[in-house]
């Protein structure tokens, strides 16, 4: 759950709690090899998710909102999870490339 507090100064700080969000379910399977693809869309509303790579192959995250061609992490195939614990939380847009046909579990809240 995100939280929007007033630090000493007056200025607005966004604390990250864990609350009792739902979970919704954006789990899919990579459209085109080697292509970079929406895995999730920006939102300042989220504050959590968690991504597994079902497939055989590598998927590559980038979880700033660029192609996840490049400066991307690595999700190992067999189920590889990402983002580690105590990652810094991201309410970018999410993108993912991998090998056509992949599947991968991903939960949002």
């Amino acid at each position: 759950m995100l939280l929007i507090v007033q630090d000493g100064q007056g200025n607005p700080q966004t604390l990250t709690v864990r609350g009792q969000e739902v979970v919704n379910d954006y789990s899919g399977s990579i459209g085109l090899t080697a292509t970079s693809q929406l895995l999730l869309a920006a939102s300042p509303l989220r504050s959590g998710w968690i991504m597994q790579n079902n497939g055989q192959n590598p998927m590559t995250i980038n979880e700033i909102g660029g192609s996840a061609l490049v400066n991307s992490f690595i999700v190992a195939p067999f189920g590889g999870i990402f983002p580690p614990p105590n990652f810094p939380l991201t309410t970018a847009q999410l993108n993912i490339a991998g090998t056509a046909g992949d599947a991968y579990t991903l939960r949002a809240w």
